[in-house]
């Protein structure tokens, strides 16, 4: 019956058209037949006949569509660890850079969406996320005890040039430990900076830094783990909880000489080197006593308080008048750490 209806309407256009000057589109208005339903009646295109056999729309493939395996390997990019603290798209971009995923963003999106990844991430990490959300309370009485690291970034010669200055000290002493400057944050470069490090200086007994993906990847926390490292994680969004780094980071830019952007990566390096190395050695650390880090690391600010207190012993017995009590130099570095002043209210 549709048929013959069509056939009438479609005999009816032709019939005007041929009569008058109207034109096809207006003639199928006229009528009430849809422009394409006349051209395909009309000139029988061949890929408009009937399938003798048609495949249902549900056990289609297109030869463009994702195989279940290539499916598969984006989730497993999706729920890795190390990227639990990424937006979905941060996570694309990351793992593309490492050669993880080959598809396209709007295609990775699609599929987190059908497994119900995106939105808030958090939620999602379990028995992890309520860790991470204590206060942490981690003491340092001598050198090793503790060490803190961190990233930043150092601006290069363009907009777009960032260079991550990946950077841990001893917090007992300050001194710095472990630095490298790199074009992206990378757990497999953290991992062997950190191996570097442990070789030159003994492996500490804790470890903190903050809840970015670096930190908190597995590939990293498994290596520390090998050498019997302890981690410890700031809280989210709370910059006091790694103090050590943030204030270095602060005292580094704000040098005097730390250039507003670096012409390279190689000029930034080569700056971080000569600043570390003069911080290390010269600073007179407001938090050590005035002592430098690198006597408080090596063990000779004794030394160095003895002699302060030997000349202010002789200057007191030229110039007694000048003193109310015999003076002192500031006391060798004490017990310090990360909210380490709860440990006397918890007892």
């Amino acid at each position: 019956m549709a048929r013959t209806h069509q056939a009438v309407l479609t005999a009816a256009v032709e019939e005007v058209t041929t009569t008058s000057s109207v034109s096809v589109v207006a003639a199928c208005a006229l009528v009430g037949i849809a422009r394409s339903t006349y051209y395909r009646l009309t000139r029988r295109y061949d890929h408009y006949r009937r399938v003798p056999t048609p495949i249902p729309h549900r056990e289609r493939t297109q030869p463009a569509a994702l195989t279940a395996d290539e499916r598969r390997r984006i989730l497993d990019v999706v729920t890795d660890d190390d990227y639990t603290d990424l937006s979905v798209v941060q996570t694309y971009w990351r793992a593309f850079d490492e050669g993880r995923v080959a598809c396209s963003q709007r295609t990775f999106y699609r599929v987190a969406a059908a497994a119900h990844c995106v939105g808030d991430r958090r939620r999602r990490r379990g028995v992890g996320a309520a860790a991470t959300r204590r206060t942490p309370v981690v003491a340092a009485h001598a050198v090793g005890d503790l060490w803190s690291w961190d990233i930043t970034e150092l601006r290069g010669p363009r907009p777009q040039d960032r260079y991550k200055l990946y950077l841990a000290i001893d917090v007992f002493s300050r001194y710095p430990v472990a630095w490298r400057i790199e074009h992206t944050e990378d757990r497999h470069l953290a991992t062997a900076m950190f191996a570097h490090a442990i070789t030159t200086h003994g492996a500490p007994t804790v470890l903190h830094g903050d809840n970015g993906a670096v930190m908190r990847s597995h590939t990293l926390i498994d290596a520390l783990t090998e050498h019997g490292v302890l981690t410890s994680f700031s809280r989210p969004r709370v910059s006091d909880d790694n103090p050590f780094s943030e204030s270095l980071f602060k005292t580094i830019k704000y040098d005097l000489d730390c250039p507003t952007r670096f012409e390279s990566i190689d000029h930034s390096r080569t700056w971080t080197a000569t600043f570390l190395r003069r911080y290390a050695t010269e600073h007179r650390h407001s938090g050590l006593g005035r002592h430098t880090p690198a006597d408080t690391h090596h063990g000779t600010a004794h030394l160095v308080r003895q002699d302060r207190q030997q000349y202010l012993t002789r200057y007191h017995a030229q110039h007694p008048e000048r003193f109310r009590r015999p003076p002192q130099p500031p006391d060798l570095p004490g017990l310090t750490g990360i909210n380490h002043h709860r440990l006397s209210q918890t007892g």
